[in-house]
């Protein structure tokens, strides 16, 4: 640095020296300027804020999907024979196939009154009894109107034919009540069988629970005239 001479130049250098500074400030605040204001900066503790709502909200999301998919599912549920067999009581099921199982029902009943009281052992019997009891009265049911329906469309058919003296329209008519016949056949025969069954098995039962010292009124096996019971 060097001494001014004059207070006159000292104060033109000073000036000189204040430009140049408000020059060079003005070009460094030009160049610095952005095109648009920058967005405050944030504090790490902020950004953990963030952060940890959105993985909050990453988390409730995937905790609803899981409870829907698991509502979803409880929904489908299907219930199988063996749901049923759960309410059926205590007592084995009746076998519909192959040997019959009376004597083991008749077994499991002594057994049960061993070692209950004889409203529960009766309660027990009573469940076992009116769910085959049910099976029994459906398929007699079912046979009684199936045969009655069949013997009424041959009844029809003959009727119509006597009336429109149409060989073709008779023998088509014919024919589809012979089809008709053969399916009705299957299920008539399906439901013979189980009525067999259930009712010698009932009998079996009965014999049992008369032989411990059991007797129920209730306990009455149906016929297949769907009206008369002993």
């Amino acid at each position: 640095m060097f001494a001014c001479r004059s207070f006159r130049g000292c104060f033109r250098w000073n000036l000189i020296l204040l430009s140049a500074v408000l020059g060079v400030v003005q070009v460094s605040a030009a160049q610095n300027a952005p095109g648009a204001p920058a967005p405050p900066p944030q504090n790490s503790a902020t950004q953990n804020s963030t952060t940890q709502n959105s993985t909050g909200s990453d988390a409730s999301l995937a905790a609803a999907a899981r409870d829907a998919k698991a509502q979803k599912a409880k929904a489908k549920k299907v219930f199988t024979d063996e749901d049923m067999e759960a309410t059926a009581g205590p007592l084995p099921r009746l076998k519909m196939d192959g040997p019959e199982n009376s004597d083991e029902v008749v077994a499991a009943i002594a057994k049960y009154k061993a070692a209950h009281t004889p409203e529960q052992t009766e309660n027990a019997v009573h469940i076992w009894y009116d769910r085959y009891d049910a099976m029994l009265a459906a398929a007699i049911q079912t046979n009684l109107d199936v045969t009655v329906l069949r013997q009424t469309n041959y009844n029809n058919g003959y009727e119509l034919c006597q009336q429109s003296q149409d060989y073709q329209q008779c023998n088509n008519r014919q024919m589809a009540e012979l089809r008709g016949a053969r399916n009705d056949q299957v299920e008539l025969t399906k439901n013979s069988n189980l009525e067999v069954r259930v009712q010698h098995a009932f009998m079996n039962v009965r014999n049992g629970l008369i032989m411990n010292g059991l007797r129920y009124e209730w306990f009455k096996i149906r016929t297949t005239n769907g009206i008369d019971m002993y």
